[in-house]
């Protein structure tokens, strides 16, 4: 699925905006694709670029920053200066390679943006540009600060489970995994602290019709939200789903959009833990 970032600048000289619009126009073709917004639209960006060397832009952002809630924020330098924990740095002269690594690490790291990221959709083929992508992804899911959150997913497929682990990873949750729905089962009578589980159905084993049901049947997982992830998609199998207790049904393969907004529905205060 494809999305524009708007990208506001605070102070860059004539010539570097015009060299940011150059080359966001030379990656309209790609799935993260940027904009420049007008002074005036500042508060509708996305993303901030902000002219450090230009203490007149500093002080800009200062200003619009105490009266707009921004968002993330690129440090752009001429100087060689290493980025500090949660800071993020685009060094001049500005390439479209320097440029378009710095933004869409931003996307990943802040914004959570991985379209290139479904999960279930193990037979999916993906250009140079996603890999790394995902690879930028994983690597920022294992950076992420850890939140109070516990997660578990049940599923017997690894591409699922490495799905997963991003996606939740960017969240900063903490995950247990399961390949079978007794393994499950076993994770749940030593912890009973999960604020979330994502359940395959089609298991070997114990299917995940089973396994909801005889979560359901104790006190602890009452009302803790079950998300069945499946490939089976018909009428009959949501409804089977419902009945044996489940929160919700989505069939694979899951795009990334779709499965943050039922995080974030289930779990509303998911972003102050990120």
């Amino acid at each position: 699925m494809d999305k524009v970032f708007k990208v506001a600048l605070f102070g860059m000289a004539a010539n570097e905006q015009k060299t940011l619009g150059s080359i966001f126009k030379l990656a309209a073709s790609r799935s993260r694709k940027y904009a420049l917004v007008g002074q005036a639209d500042s508060a509708s960006a996305d993303i901030f670029l902000i002219d450090v060397d230009d203490p007149k832009a500093i002080a800009a952002w200062k200003s619009f920053a105490a009266e707009n809630k921004g968002g993330p924020i690129v440090k752009v330098t001429k100087r060689a200066v290493k980025a500090r924990p949660n800071e993020t740095i685009l060094r001049r002269p500005l390439t479209l390679k320097r440029v378009l690594e710095i933004l869409d690490k931003v996307t990943i790291d802040a914004l959570k943006y991985v379209p290139e990221l479904v999960v279930g959709a193990e037979d999916q083929e993906l250009d140079a540009a996603a890999n790394e992508a995902l690879k930028d992804a994983a690597s920022s899911a294992k950076q992420a600060s850890k939140s109070n959150i516990k997660a578990m997913v049940i599923d017997d497929s690894a591409a699922v489970r490495k799905s997963m682990e991003i996606q939740l990873g960017l969240f900063g949750m903490n995950i247990d995994y399961a390949e079978t729905g007794e393994e499950a089962l076993e994770h749940a009578k030593t912890s009973m602290d999960y604020d979330i589980i994502f359940l395959d159905i089609m298991m070997p084993g114990i299917d995940g019709y089973k396994v909801c049901k005889t979560l359901r049947a104790n006190k602890h997982f009452k009302s803790t939200p079950i998300i069945m992830l499946t490939g089976k998609g018909s009428r009959f199998d949501k409804l089977k789903g419902t009945m044996a207790g489940a929160s919700l049904y989505l069939t694979k393969p899951v795009e990334q959009e779709q499965l943050q907004a039922v995080i974030k529905k289930f779990l509303p205060d998911i972003e102050q833990t990120s």
